[in-house]
């Protein structure tokens, strides 16, 4: 007679897998590969293109208390688009950050994420600098330890006058030791009308829906993948897959600054001994042929560099011939006592700049340029004039 104990052994085996498989990645100790959307992220901080300004803007922020702190931006000159202003204010503490923005013409962006996990708390005091030490014997600065664990949901939101142009956007980011995940759904309506095709009386759902993964392999090694449903309308439905790699060797050490006497504290943020001081990371979509991929490097504690190349490849076929296009770019970031400069130039002829200078306390001055050579007539280009007051 067969004994009644035996029956749970399948439950109780697949449950022990699960445990190997959990102690063989806590003893491969491999790092977080941080989360899909911050692949790139090196190199898009160094590139001059998300700080450029057209025509002339003015930012002021007031801190009323450590959580709460309204903003004014204006912004006039653009020859495409005209005068604007904003109003924001921004509530921050603990696991919630709340932030909502309104414009002139009355549209609306609201923002609202939750972090489930506590975040490390920030150093209380750094350690004091001995005159009679020379530079290498001197205590390293308390740098505020970065989260290696997150999970954070978050919803987004956009209203406008226009009909058609209103947008609601809900994300689940999760960070985990050695892997990260991401939902992502825009505008879901899973009660829509239904597709043409039909039948009379159902429904349908519709949106962007988003899922993405990474996971580290080895210590410098992450792969992942990102799976795009579309159905913005019943009747049409489209689906895309991406591929991600991004190699993050072990840091090496930097030099000091040459700039900084002999036995003086360097006047330059710190920089963390375990980030990485190179990252390559490429993306590759096979459905579009779109191969992104990005490299940057920090070569001391002021300068940054960074290399981009976009190519796009198309099989031909009954629509006509395939496509082979790319563009690639170079860009620096250089960090001195009291200004940061960004600089690119690309294949397509088009030269950027931007000079940020705090010139004192809360007060910053932005200037920016980009010309682009390739219009002809010795060339087509912009340029933006900042002013940033925090007070």
């Amino acid at each position: 007679m067969a004994d009644a104990s035996a029956k749970p052994q399948a439950p109780a085996a697949v449950g022990g897998l699960f445990d190997r498989i959990a102690a063989f990645r806590q003893k491969m100790n491999l790092p977080t590969p941080g989360s899909w959307e911050g692949l790139h992220r090196e190199a898009k901080m160094v590139q001059p293109t998300n700080f450029l300004i057209e025509g002339a803007k003015f930012d002021l922020t007031s801190v009323l208390t450590p959580h709460f702190q309204v903003m004014h931006s204006f912004s006039w000159g653009a020859s495409q688009f005209p005068p604007t202003y904003h109003f924001g204010t921004v509530y921050a503490k603990d696991k919630i950050m709340l932030h909502g923005q309104v414009d002139d013409q009355g549209g609306l962006q609201a923002r609202a994420n939750y972090n489930w996990l506590a975040q490390p708390a920030n150093p209380a005091a750094q350690p004091a600098y001995d005159p009679t030490k020379p530079p290498h014997e001197q205590p390293p600065p308390q740098l505020p330890e970065q989260p290696k664990l997150s999970s954070t949901s978050k919803v987004t939101a956009h209203f406008t006058s226009q009909p058609g142009q209103n947008m609601v956007q809900m994300e689940h980011d999760h960070v985990g030791s050695d892997y990260s995940f991401n939902l992502k759904a825009v505008n879901p309506n899973p009660v829509d009308k239904a597709a043409s095709w039909g039948k009379k009386g159902s429904s349908s759902i519709t949106g962007i829906y988003q899922l993405a993964y990474l996971q580290s392999v080895t210590q410098s090694v992450a792969l992942g993948t990102e799976f795009v449903y579309n159905r913005m309308m019943a009747d049409v439905e489209e689906s895309s897959l991406s591929y991600a790699l991004r190699y993050a060797p072990p840091p090496s050490l930097l030099p000091p600054p040459t700039t900084v006497p002999p036995g003086m504290p360097s006047p330059f943020p710190p920089v963390d001994p375990k980030s990485p001081t190179q990252v390559f990371t490429a993306t590759f979509q096979p459905g579009s042929g779109l191969l992104h991929s990005t490299y940057w490097r920090r070569l001391n504690q002021r300068l940054e560099v960074c290399a981009e190349v976009q190519l796009l490849m198309t099989k031909g076929g009954r629509m006509g011939e395939g496509r082979r296009e790319g563009i690639a770019s170079v860009g620096f970031k250089l960090d001195t006592i009291n200004a940061s400069i960004r600089g690119m130039v690309d294949t397509m002829g088009r030269l950027s700049a931007v000079l940020e200078e705090r010139i004192v306390g809360g007060l910053a001055f932005h200037l920016s340029g980009e010309i682009d050579y390739a219009k002809g007539g010795g060339g087509q280009g912009r340029v933006g004039i900042g002013f940033t007051l925090e007070a």
